[in-house]
């Protein structure tokens, strides 16, 4: 399979779901103009460990796997579950790269265990607190409930962090239905590390403001960092702290984002990362607030490697 990497919103994104589809299906792939839109095009180390991360499990042969690289080319030769442990060597996403191997895992003939070293609240990328709260909930939904835990939380640009996933062999099943929680119910998670009690204090005004329940949670890390996670059901939506940005400001965006995805299933953000779940379960459907360039790019991809098709309805996505 010839995956072009600039393609669509021509992100890492592409790159991973090619090579988890790759292994998947024992397709071999080449992938090529990897992240050829982003402003340093290539792999980064975590599209980089995520790509040998696919290499340990499924095996085979993995050709062009280094830093920079705009090339590679992948051909698997069986899944095989147990315990594996990878560090992405920096700040880079742990959950990305759990996201990459979680299919693979699930597929295996065996459970397995995985520990992740890398970024846990990473700008760009789910945090922990979404994958906990959100994405794997929905991931339980469609019949395959994960175990997952963080030893220690990892705020970019200094990393360090450390999760553990444990998958037990499952198929996803079909659904279309998803419980929805009203939006005045929505609860939010103000992660703090070495920043003053008062940074959370003043995000959190507008969530009681508005008499939502918000849990602040300092966690151990040696860097420092601030994200707030607000979600109710299988809609999340998260912040990153910045220098510079007022506490209240972090608070109000969070809020305003929740607020915006609307009456739905499942935000706009886990739409994409359910692809694969819902095309290899079949006749699913769900809701979301809006089809985002990534969703559109990643179901063209998948169509290239699985039998189900998808079709939209406005933000409904369904695959027959």
């Amino acid at each position: 399979m010839e995956i072009d990497g600039s393609r669509g919103e021509g992100g890492g994104q592409l790159t991973r779901t090619a090579l988890t589809l790759s292994a998947l299906t024992n397709t071999p792939v080449r992938i090529f103009n990897i992240r050829a839109k982003r402003d340093k095009p290539g792999l980064r180390p975590q599209h980089l460990a995520a790509a040998k991360a696919v290499r340990s499990i499924a095996r085979g042969t993995l050709e062009g796997a280094e830093e920079d690289s705009r090339e590679l080319s992948y051909t698997p030769s069986g899944i095989i579950g147990g315990k594996y442990e990878f560090n992405i060597g920096t700040a880079g996403s742990s959950i990305l790269v759990a996201q990459t191997i979680l299919p693979l895992l699930l597929s295996a003939a065996k459970p397995s265990e995985a520990k992740i070293t890398g970024g846990t609240h990473n700008p760009g990328a789910p945090s922990y607190d979404y994958f906990e709260r959100v994405f794997l909930p929905a991931l339980a939904h469609l019949g395959c409930p994960i175990e997952a835990e963080m030893f220690r939380a990892g705020y970019y640009p200094r990393g360090g962090g450390k999760i553990r996933i444990r998958v037990k062999p499952s198929k996803p099943k079909p659904t279309g239905y998803w419980a929805r929680v009203p939006f005045p119910q929505t609860r939010a998670i103000i992660s703090l590390a070495n920043l003053p009690m008062q940074i959370a204090i003043r995000e959190k005004k507008i969530f009681y403001h508005n008499d939502m329940r918000v849990y602040v949670r300092e966690e151990k890390c040696t860097g420092q960092g601030n994200s707030i996670l607000a979600y109710r059901g299988f809609v999340g939506f998260q912040v990153m702290g910045e220098k510079g940005k007022p506490s209240e400001k972090v608070g109000e965006e969070c809020f305003n984002g929740i607020r915006q995805e609307g009456d739905v299933d499942v935000d706009h953000r886990l739409a994409d990362q359910l692809l694969i779940y819902a095309a290899l379960a079949g006749k699913t459907s769900y809701k979301t607030s809006r089809i985002s360039s990534h969703t559109a790019t990643s179901i063209n991809l998948i169509e290239k490697f699985l039998p189900n098709r998808f079709s939209m309805d406005g933000a409904t996505i369904k695959v027959e």
